[in-house]
């Protein structure tokens, strides 16, 4: 632990200092870190019981759970090939829309984490040199989450997929975009289980402790609200991160998923933990719903 200390304080004296020697440290780190990521074997663990049919084609390679294989397999169904993304929230090795790069036509990351935004850019450049992915060091919020939007695209483009992974206010930013992507990934809180419709309050330029569970929206205000913009549950990662929305003419290609039965919780927590963290967030300031 000291160790890595006296790195983080010998690599922040650097970029203060020596901005450009930093930027050459971090994308030299990010590209082997990247390269690895890219290059890693399928890994095809399941983290929940209660399975649906299409927890099947799940598998991981550069998402954080199993989202590749899943946003894979509802791409070759819709049998899109050249596809417009945006991801909002990312890590430069680890993201949902890293799994699509190869079918791309039009890409845009958002994150507010300026190292990151760096080190995927000139990655990016490297292995993708012919793509068109703008990288954007910004924080969204409902103010200019659809200028951002119509900042990269133009009205004849269409998003195929959005991913949303901010850790925080997740449900505000779906519920205030103008436009209507084909595919909706996002992040809920399973914490709050399945009968709660809720989310933490909204706050702009919000951030969290990276391991706190008062985070996020219960899945059944997500559903709800996607819901009322014409999109329909049809995945749930196994590990119980990840709702997958797909937009209502679309929807015939697909089973639809009953919230109620299609629940899961991660299988390393027992119930008895897993309510004893449900009442604990019951006491925080929350928005209810209904």
């Amino acid at each position: 632990m000291k160790i890595k200390k006296i790195r983080e304080n010998i690599l922040i004296f650097i970029e203060k200092n020596f901005f450009n020697l930093y930027k050459i440290i971090i994308i030299f780190g990010g590209f082997i870190r990247f390269f690895n990521k890219i290059n890693n074997k399928k890994k095809y663990t399941k983290f929940s019981s209660n399975l649906d049919k299409i927890n099947d084609f799940e598998y991981q390679i550069t998402s954080q759970n199993n989202e590749d294989g899943i946003i894979n397999h509802i791409f070759d169904i819709l049998k899109i090939d050249k596809l417009n993304f945006i991801e909002i929230g990312f890590d430069y090795y680890q993201n949902n829309s890293l799994a699509v790069l190869k079918r791309c036509n039009k890409g845009l990351f958002i994150d507010g984490d300026n190292k990151k935004a760096i080190i995927l850019r000139n990655v990016l450049k490297l292995f993708y040199p012919a793509k068109k992915i703008t990288v954007q060091n910004a924080l969204v919020d409902i103010d200019n989450i659809n200028q951002i939007k119509e900042q990269n695209f133009n009205n004849q483009e269409e998003i195929d997929f959005l991913s949303i992974d901010v850790d925080g206010i997740d449900y505000y930013l779906l519920k205030e975009i103008n436009f209507k992507p084909k595919l909706i990934c996002i992040e809920y809180n399973f914490w709050f289980g399945k009968d709660l419709s809720c989310a933490v309050p909204y706050k702009k330029n919000y951030s969290i402790d990276s391991l706190s569970n008062y985070v996020g929206a219960s899945l059944k205000a997500l559903t709800e609200l996607a819901n009322s913009k014409g999109y329909h549950l049809i995945a749930l990662d196994s590990a119980c991160i990840n709702a997958f929305f797909i937009r209502d003419d679309l929807k015939h290609n697909f089973e639809i998923l009953n919230l109620e039965k299609s629940f899961k919780y991660p299988l390393k927590f027992d119930k008895e933990f897993i309510l004893e963290i449900k009442e604990k967030l019951l006491l925080k300031d929350l928005k209810y719903f209904n």
